[in-house]
């Protein structure tokens, strides 16, 4: 497969926080719901529990942003599947923590709007996503879901089964929304996206999306009444750092189309990057 025509290498949103907000006391209790449900309540799915609204509605009152901050990052997902598709000519994905399906918006709903012929792995490490992205997005031959854990990327790649789907001697879309900020610095981050980009052949493109830890975040940072919700929103340096294996370019326009974000009015502390693996020559 040869891509067409190429974007600019990267393109970054700096959606920056409104001034600070009062926060608001609550306090989570119950069973420990799942991060995957929780952001399917924001999006206003149904694939979700009391446990999961409850968090949920805990971490608005603590931090009014954070419905905004998922949806934006959803929004922000949508259009970068788009440009890939689009304007780099990409036509395999991996979506990396993709989440509880969202109606008519998901990867392959994106990306097939333009080739139906893309194809898509969809990963997870949530049991429940999985069963429903192989119940509802694994449907054919050039889709499937597999079980795999961000914080092994050389594990994730050398899976025989994803393998089988995506040929990586051809470029490859590796999309990694609203994950690395899930990623303890224990667990080295930007070692992820390196291994990644170290894999990918050239002409391949990275999607990452990442917090900006603020005052409007720090109620819900680390979320520590449930510790098997790791949230851990960093510094601009840091999520550059993080992104630097990545060929870099001009900022990305101060709007976006957002897709899954009519209620994002205004800027969120959200940075998106598409970023190009090197050994390509700008177009």
């Amino acid at each position: 497969m040869t891509p067409g025509p190429t974007l600019n290498p990267t393109r970054w949103t700096e959606l920056l926080p409104p001034q600070d907000e009062e926060e608001t006391s609550g306090r989570f209790s119950g069973p420990a719901p799942s991060n995957a449900r929780v952001y399917d309540y924001y999006l206003g799915g149904k694939d979700n529990y009391s446990t999961d609204r409850e968090l949920a509605e805990w971490a608005l009152r603590k931090c009014p942003i954070v419905g905004r901050l998922v949806q934006a990052n959803r929004g922000f997902l949508d259009y970068a599947a788009a440009v890939l598709a689009e304007e780099a000519g990409l036509r395999q994905f991996v979506d990396i923590g993709c989440g509880l399906p969202v109606p008519g918006g998901n990867v392959g709903d994106i990306v097939r709007r333009t080739d139906p012929s893309c194809r898509v792995a969809y990963v997870d490490n949530d049991p429940m996503v999985l069963t429903h992205a192989r119940a509802l997005l694994a449907v054919d031959a050039a889709t499937a879901a597999f079980e795999a854990d961000a914080r092994d990327p050389a594990g994730l790649l050398a899976d025989p089964r994803l393998r089988r789907l995506i040929d990586f001697t051809e470029p490859v879309g590796v999309l990694l929304a609203g994950v690395l900020d899930a990623v303890a610095d224990e667990d080295d981050p930007r070692g992820i996206v390196e291994t990644l980009v170290h894999a990918l052949p050239p002409g391949s493109h990275v999607v990452i999306t990442h917090s900006v830890r603020t005052p409007d975040l720090e109620p819900v940072a680390g979320l520590p009444q449930n510790p098997a919700m790791p949230f851990w929103p960093r510094s601009r340096d840091a999520i550059i750092e993080i992104c630097g294996s990545l060929e870099t370019a001009a900022p990305y326009p101060a709007a976006l189309p957002l897709p899954h974000a009519a209620h994002t009015t205004g800027p969120v502390p959200l940075i998106g990057c598409i970023g190009r693996t090197p050994g390509r020559e700008s177009e």
